[in-house]
């Protein structure tokens, strides 16, 4: 199978690129990381990013919101419950 065509075939199961999987499973896996009060820097390291303003970058564009202020609407909703 040619690169193009295993490009095609996981946009059409996944409905996004492997690229924006890539990045979305790197950002998921660092939510546990930010849980554990790792710093974000730290964080946007060991998930691959070459810099930290790269990882708030694309954790806002994902969440909507940066990795701070991810953590506090969290930590906000946990005390209320």
């Amino acid at each position: 199978m040619s690169e193009r065509t295993l490009g095609r075939l996981f946009q059409k199961q996944t409905q996004m690129s492997f690229r924006q999987w890539r990045q979305r499973a790197r950002l998921l896996a660092a939510l546990p990381q930010l849980q554990d009060q790792q710093s974000v820097t730290e964080v946007a390291l060991a998930c691959g990013y070459d810099s930290t303003s790269a990882f708030i970058a694309a954790f806002r564009q994902l969440f909507g919101r940066t990795p701070g202020q991810f953590l506090r609407a969290r930590a906000a909703a946990t005390s209320l419950s």
